[in-house]
């Protein structure tokens, strides 16, 4: 029988229960700290136009700090609970009005009052989600006393429905996309075992066959056919799991020349085989905090791609510098270079490229977003754009020197690692 999930009643909950379960709620949301969003910045200047008034705000209510997602008039994105009306709106779940703060008790002792910033009229609607808990609000704030007439109220109550229809909206899509990474993952495991199995029947047969070239040769392409499909399985549960679970990061200081050089040196065996030369210049030595292992994920996808999409005799070059605090390399290949259209899906899981690989390499298409979601984990950015007035592309990672220790080297550092040692 399926397990039956009962909704609970905020209204049976005590006061640090209830705070808690909204926070629990809060959170749920995944909102806080996100970047602008048209569909909210929209409502607040339809606020602050129909009703009127200089400020407009879409406020969520964190632990300690009260969250702008939009605001028309103010440019600050967050203030403190303590002093915020906010915090006080998310407790009823009527519209909460102000209409003078220097004749109002619940107001007057406010420092958004009572300072410089001369706060007078505050009205707001809490966002009251589908579980029962007020999120937030949309507010709207006048440095004049003032009212809100019948059809003010029901303009500022209805647009706080569209409010919360967009964030059950976005929950909604969240959770969708979850749910289908989850089923890819499910799947892509199922097919990993079976797989496992066929190259070893294929040899079998292979050692049964001997002297029967054709079948030799059929063994062989079964082998490389199940060899591909392996791989493609496995990034595609990679994906699955970086994706419908938060990155834990394992962080140390390190570095970071240090592991560029040593996972050039892994992929040297493949630029070999392909007549090319790897080049790595280190510019500045650079320590920084972060997860060893999935930076050396990051540098061997990029590493190995540059390879793959590069001609056989090409130069492929290796660049570390330290700039505003980010550690930053470079990896720029002598391959076609991007379209128009590759930019686009670029990052993208199951997006292949325009370019093919040059020796008939495996490409699954989704090495690429996996460097991305370690990328970000790490709060960092990566992009590519072509070599200006060259051929090939350059790959770029910048990843946050948190604990700001970057060591300048002397005079820059090159190596050829094609002749080194």
């Amino acid at each position: 029988m399926a397990a039956t999930k009962v909704r609970m009643d905020p209204s049976f909950l005590s006061d640090a229960e209830y705070e808690a379960e909204r926070i629990k709620s809060l959170r749920k949301y995944n909102i806080l700290d996100t970047p602008p969003d048209g569909s909210f910045d929209h409502i607040t200047k339809i606020a602050a136009r129909l009703l009127n008034v200089p400020i407009a705000i879409v406020s969520l209510v964190d632990t300690n700090r009260i969250w702008f997602k939009s605001s028309t008039g103010i440019t600050i994105q967050q203030i403190d609970r303590t002093p915020g009306l906010c915090a006080s709106a998310i407790l009823s779940d009527e519209i909460y009005i102000v209409e003078n703060a220097l004749q109002d008790p619940r107001t007057l002792a406010n420092p958004l009052v009572a300072g410089e910033f001369g706060l007078r009229f505050y009205a707001a609607v809490p966002l009251k989600i589908r579980d029962g808990f007020n999120l937030g609000t949309l507010c709207v704030i006048d440095r004049n006393p003032r009212q809100l007439n019948a059809d003010e109220k029901e303009i500022l109550q209805q647009l706080a429905e569209i409010l919360i229809d967009q964030l059950e909206l976005r929950l909604e899509a969240r959770n969708s996309s979850d749910r289908q990474h989850q089923l890819l993952g499910m799947v892509a495991h199922e097919l990993k075992n079976p797989l496992t199995i066929i190259p070893v029947y294929a040899d079998l047969i292979k050692e049964q066959a001997e002297g029967k070239e054709h079948i030799g040769q059929m063994c062989n392409h079964i082998k490389k056919a199940s060899d591909r499909m392996s791989i493609l399985i496995r990034e595609v549960l990679e994906v699955a799991r970086l994706q419908t679970n938060e990155i834990i990061l394992t962080k140390t200081y390190f570095d970071i020349a240090t592991i560029i050089g040593r996972v050039a040196t892994l992929n040297l065996v493949l630029a070999n085989a392909k007549k090319q030369k790897l080049y790595i210049d280190i510019v500045d030595n650079i320590t920084v905090y972060a997860d060893e292992t999935k930076l050396s994920e990051i540098a061997d996808n990029l590493i190995n791609n540059a390879i793959k999409y590069s001609p056989p005799g090409a130069e492929i070059h290796l660049r570390l510098t330290a700039s505003h605090e980010k550690a930053i390399f470079e990896v720029i290949d002598e391959g076609p270079g991007l379209t128009d259209e590759d930019k686009q899906g670029l990052f993208k899981p199951y997006t292949k490229l325009s370019a093919r690989p040059t020796a008939g390499e495996n490409s699954t298409g989704v090495g690429l977003s996996i460097v991305k979601l370690l990328v970000e984990a790490h709060g960092g950015l990566v992009w590519a754009e072509n070599n200006a007035g060259k051929k090939g592309a350059v790959f770029t990672v910048g990843i946050p020197v948190l604990n700001e220790q970057v060591l300048t080297a002397p005079p820059s550092l090159s190596a050829d690692l094609n002749t080194a040692g």
